[in-house]
């Protein structure tokens, strides 16, 4: 039996291939929407996918199942309550099915999603017992998978699921059963996922503090405690991923360079010019009216949540070679046909070409300090914590407002205008994406701090802890002219 997982760092998806060597046959478990490297893996290890598996309708990724099962004529299997409106092999609880000698079994564990499924495996040329739980969103590493994706209306309801899947169907396997599950660290599916990407069900069962709950009661309220917030593209994937995406054909999107009329014309059509340079470069300079997302392990995420999600994109590249990265990510999170291309030459093509430049400042801890002792509320910044709710509530600065960077671009109507903004996180990436929402948003003086509220404290400024009140009086508390500190 060979197994090799993938990860996704920025989604903290993981994925797996498993195969028989023996009869040269594999599954692939969760795949992303880039499938490419699952072909690459089957070719190296010479075997043939027979079959796409699983576990359920995925909230934070585009779907490779389809696009996998088409390209290599394997069957298409999920759990029946999906209801895929595509080729597909339903499977019921109970159900079961053969890749090689690895007899897998389908079963119903409905929680993180209504229709959710696990698959115990079995290496039948060893024994019948199973020895791998592909526990999708259900049980992770050290966590629990989330159950309020769906809303809030459902929360509730599938947290009781979720624990009668846990202790009647999932626990009661051997604890030598090895666990992979589909999200691991960096997820947005659940809360407190450890950096390990598998684990048994007795390592589980002695280790993870809500596996560990025994009244349900208690469980459904620790579950839905402290989840972070929820990215805006999630609200496509589920529809999309059940209609089907469209077929790309196996392989990304070729790079589209643009010459510099090229790209004044999509500007000028409606599109968003998106650096995808440091954030420091970004501060230093830019185009008027563009966006900053840095590309790194979250650059996708980010692009999901604050950019709408037809809006024509050009791309800003700090070199051409990172056309491929930035394509991958989009596609898994359903953008595709939306990105025009690349600024040929980078951001010196569009600075050499006579375009108009701007720059936001950056701070470091200490200058905002300074500048939010001034005397006059007027010049000191009124400092916007992008951070999640539970990042907020455990330290903040004195007099901060909290907004997270993901919804601050449905909030800037609350925001004042005559007044210096900062943003600040916890380490500079989402007050950075923060800052340039604002100056895209028609904000002039806006800061972001380059480093954080960890290193605000570290420096000896005072935080306190607590939630925020209501968010209407933003505006109000600004105009009335109440210091930030």
């Amino acid at each position: 039996m060979l197994i090799r997982q993938f990860r996704v760092e920025g989604l903290g998806h993981l994925s797996t291939l498993i195969a028989d060597e023996t009869a040269g046959v594999a599954a692939v478990v969760d795949p992303r929407r880039d499938i490419d490297v699952y072909l690459a893996a089957a070719r190296a290890a010479d075997v043939r996918i027979s079959h796409v598996v699983e576990t359920h309708l995925h909230n934070d990724y585009v779907s490779g199942g389809r696009e996998l099962a088409a390209l290599t004529g394997a069957r298409h299997v999920i759990g029946a309550g999906a209801e895929l409106r595509h080729e597909h092999g339903p499977v019921h609880d109970g159900d079961m099915f053969e890749v090689g000698a690895l007899r897998f079994m389908s079963r119903d564990t409905p929680g993180h999603t209504p229709e959710h499924v696990a698959y115990a495996v079995a290496d039948t040329g060893r024994g019948v017992d199973p020895a791998i739980l592909f526990s999708g969103g259900s049980l992770l590493v050290g966590a629990v998978g989330r159950t309020d994706l769906l809303g809030d209306d459902h929360a509730e309801a599938y947290a009781y699921d979720m624990y009668r899947s846990l202790h009647k169907v999932i626990l009661p396997h051997e604890d030598h059963v090895a666990v992979h599950p589909t999200h691991g660290a960096g997820s947005l599916c659940a809360t407190g996922i450890a950096s390990t990407p598998s684990t048994t069900i007795g390592y589980e069962r002695r280790h993870n503090a809500l596996v560990q709950i025994a009244d349900v009661e208690l469980f459904v309220k620790r579950l839905l405690r402290g989840q972070p917030a929820v990215p805006r593209y999630f609200a496509r994937m589920r529809p999309t991923n059940q209609a089907g995406p469209a077929l790309l054909g196996g392989g990304v999107p070729e790079p589209r360079p643009l010459a510099l009329d090229e790209t004044r014309s999509a500007l000028a059509g409606g599109a968003l010019l998106l650096d995808l340079r440091p954030a420091a470069d970004h501060a230093v300079s830019h185009a008027p009216g563009s966006q900053s997302i840095p590309l790194g392990p979250s650059f996708g995420t980010w692009l999901g949540w604050v950019v709408e999600p037809d809006r024509p994109l050009v791309l800003v590249l700090e070199r051409p070679a990172d056309w491929d990265e930035a394509i991958r990510q989009s596609l898994r999170i359903g953008v595709e046909g939306s990105v025009v291309g690349y600024l040929r030459g980078g951001f010196g093509t569009w600075a050499d070409g006579g375009g108009g430049l701007e720059s936001s400042g950056r701070l470091n801890v200490n200058e905002l300090a300074a500048r939010l002792d001034r005397d006059d509320p007027r010049v000191a910044p009124l400092v916007i914590d992008v951070r999640q709710a539970s990042e907020y509530e455990t330290g903040h600065i004195p007099g901060s407002v909290h907004i997270t960077a993901g919804s601050l671009p449905d909030r800037l109507a609350e925001l004042p205008r005559d007044r210096p903004l900062a943003t600040i996180c916890a380490s500079g990436l989402r007050a950075s994406v923060a800052a340039s929402i604002l100056r895209a948003g028609g904000f002039d003086d806006v800061s972001w701090v380059a480093s954080g509220v960890p290193a605000w404290r570290a420096a000896g400024h005072p935080t306190i802890r607590g939630n925020q009140p209501d968010r209407a009086p933003i505006r109000a508390r600004a105009d009335e002219g109440i210091p930030a500190t």
